[in-house]
């Protein structure tokens, strides 16, 4: 057990602690950053914010926007997609695999993929949302009160024709949506390259999947909307907890395939 736990957190170690990891965080904070940019404007210029304070309003405007969840699938492969296939193309298993043992191996695999695409998400929302508070300071509160509206905080999105009033816990879903929208992406990504045996099409395959299930759940399935990769990202249609079952079933299909896709490189 010792054994098994030490390959697999050595494995997270090596998809976190490097360039790439850290490029994606700063696209990720980009994008959140430039979508918040005009409703930031938008409230200055209205005097306020009547949805609560500013800060909590223009966060989760930019991580539920099309803008940033569009870069997640665009970023978070960067961490790790390329690795699986660059040590199966390299025959660098060959050494790996009486150390670790081909279970452990592929576990890793998978394990670093999840994480790193995980980890790169929480760390970009963190540190917009560290910044976002700095640029609203001055964006006064024109709610009026600090009390959480609970169909908000259940769904994520606008009951009647009055904006719920936000706070600190309508945080929590975006957070737990985004590390598991982060760990599927990573997967999907190195899942991508070892299939199509081309490193560099793990970065663009999740992307392209993105916006091909997006563009068909809008155009032949206006009511289905737990088929788009969107209400995967971030609840609105639906509640965060159907979002995360949702997130952790694909997080898991795409696993299993990583995990089958490796088995049958190594035993071809």
């Amino acid at each position: 057990m010792r054994r098994k736990n030490f390959e697999i957190s050595t494995e997270i170690r090596r998809s976190v602690f490097h360039f790439r990891f850290f490029l994606g965080i700063c696209l990720l904070v980009c994008a959140f950053l430039t979508a918040a940019y005009p409703f930031r404007a938008s409230l200055i210029e209205s005097g306020g914010s009547r949805e609560g304070p500013s800060w909590i309003a223009v966060f989760i405007y930019s991580i539920s926007s099309g803008v940033g969840l569009m870069c997640f699938p665009l970023t978070v492969p960067l961490a790790a997609a390329e690795k699986a296939q660059e040590e199966l193309k390299n025959r660098y298993t060959i050494f790996l695999i009486p150390r670790a043992g081909r279970k452990r191996y592929i576990a890793g695999k998978a394990a670093g993929a999840a994480a790193a695409g995980g980890i790169m998400a929480a760390a970009a929302l963190g540190i917009a949302l560290l910044i976002i508070c700095f640029w609203c300071k001055g964006i006064p509160d024109l709610s009026g009160c600090q009390a959480v509206n609970a169909l908000s905080a259940e769904s994520g999105v606008y009951g009647g024709g009055q904006p719920p009033v936000l706070a600190p816990v309508n945080l929590i879903p975006g957070f737990i949506c985004g590390f598991l929208n982060g760990a599927f992406w990573g997967i999907a990504g190195s899942a991508a390259s070892v299939l199509t045996r081309k490193q560099y099409l793990g970065y663009a395959v999740p992307f392209v999947l993105y916006y091909v299930l997006t563009v068909f759940q809008e155009r032949y399935y206006e009511d289905l909307y737990f088929l788009s990769p969107r209400q995967w990202a971030y609840p609105s249609h639906y509640s965060a907890g159907v979002c995360v079952v949702i997130l952790l079933f694909m997080g898991a299909a795409a696993s299993l395939l990583l995990a089958m896709l490796i088995g049958r490189r190594m035993s071809g």
